[in-house]
């Protein structure tokens, strides 16, 4: 009995040892060749492409709509989280596409990013004037912190809102585009510029 057992025992292992030594000896040698990169496109050779830096305290904001062209000069000395945030929403095309959603005739016209988040920013109150022309962030009433997406344009002074809210840019090109704004007009593109 103990003969039967050993010779199935000898067998299973002389099996797999010939299974192994099959394998081995059947199976292709790895390629020791080290990987190649991936060609480089023609006229590409060496080039890295950078992000192309803009200096947003000499840089104009083109809002260009359906009825025209808006331009605004930053303030980024005086609101600079503010106006790297705007420029931060522009350039991921988040303005793009959207409408003026407040329109107060003679008053002001209110645009908002695509994407309306519960996101806020510090207010970054200076002594810039609400005149007509003026660019700033949005809040609610009595908030001590701004809306990160939604900005005005005012379309007359508002000396009442003086020290209240971030005063970020002006418009230095298009109030009369400005001046012709009905709710829901769309801003078709946002682009920063150097000035």
């Amino acid at each position: 009995m103990l003969r039967i057992h050993l010779d199935s025992t000898l067998k299973t292992i002389v099996l797999i040892w010939s299974f192994l030594v099959a394998c081995l000896l059947g199976c292709d040698s790895p390629d020791s060749t080290p990987p190649k990169p991936r060609p480089t496109p023609k006229g590409m050779a060496g080039k890295v492409k950078e992000k192309s830096q803009i200096d947003l305290g000499s840089s104009v904001v083109v809002l260009k709509t359906e009825k025209g062209d808006i331009e605004i000069e930053l303030f980024a000395k005086i609101a600079p989280k503010t106006v790297a945030n705007f420029a931060s929403k522009i350039g991921g095309k988040l303005y793009d596409n959207t409408s003026f959603h407040r329109v107060e005739k003679e008053s002001l016209i209110q645009a908002s990013s695509r994407f309306q988040a519960l996101e806020t920013i510090p207010l970054e109150i200076s002594d810039r004037k609400h005149v007509r022309g003026t660019v700033a962030m949005a809040k609610e009433e009595g908030a001590t912190v701004s809306d990160a997406s939604d900005f005005y344009i005012c379309l007359r002074d508002f000396p009442d809102l003086d020290g209240n809210y971030t005063v970020f840019g002006q418009v230095t090109k298009g109030m009369a585009v400005a001046d012709r704004i009905i709710k829901g007009d769309k801003i078709t593109t946002t682009t920063i510029q150097a000035n």
